[in-house]
């Protein structure tokens, strides 16, 4: 289902895609909701200590406003000549930086841990749990930085939609 999802909005920024903005807003909790799944089982299965919510937060909220300052220029808006309806493309780099992001650290508890949530500490791959805290860390950084950036893309592209249906933007008609 995950993956599903994951692939066919990366599809959508190469192709494009009908955009309203309740799709942005599910579509934006959907990721974080996965996101913060992860990144709880760091604290809660794997030990990294509580502290370390404060570099995640600090990161995500300024990758996100990083984002949304520069991805203007990553997307592109048009309107249907028949529906009338809005469509999106772009920032598909941004989306695979997540799906790598997010990947990638299931991958690590997989192989590391054992698996997401698992009370048990075996994973695929023996290593002591210092390391197993270090990595973890190291990816949750990376899904951090993923996350951030998709979350900015998706506020622009909300913002956006906004002024576009108030009048304020004009988009080419296709």
């Amino acid at each position: 289902m995950i993956i599903f999802v994951i692939v066919t909005r990366i599809k959508w920024t190469t192709h494009g895609r009908k955009v309203t903005k309740p799709k942005i807003i599910v579509e934006s909790i959907f990721f974080i909701t996965l996101s913060a799944i992860v990144i709880f089982d760091s604290f809660y299965n794997v030990g990294v200590p509580i502290l370390f919510v404060i570099p995640y937060v600090i990161l995500f909220f300024g990758l996100q406003h990083y984002s949304y300052l520069h991805s203007n220029r990553l997307i592109s808006f048009w309107k249907g000549s028949k529906s009338g309806s809005i469509y999106v493309t772009g920032g598909t780099h941004i989306h695979l930086a997540y799906v790598i992001g997010t990947t990638s650290r299931i991958i690590i508890s997989v192989l590391f841990i054992g698996s997401l949530f698992s009370l048990n500490k075996g994973g695929v791959i023996y290593v002591n749990s210092s390391t197993t805290i270090l990595v973890t860390i190291i990816f949750d950084l990376l899904l951090m930085i993923s996350l951030g950036l998709l979350m900015g893309i998706n506020r622009r592209t909300l913002i956006r939609y906004k002024l576009i249906m108030d009048g304020k933007e004009k988009i080419p008609e296709k």
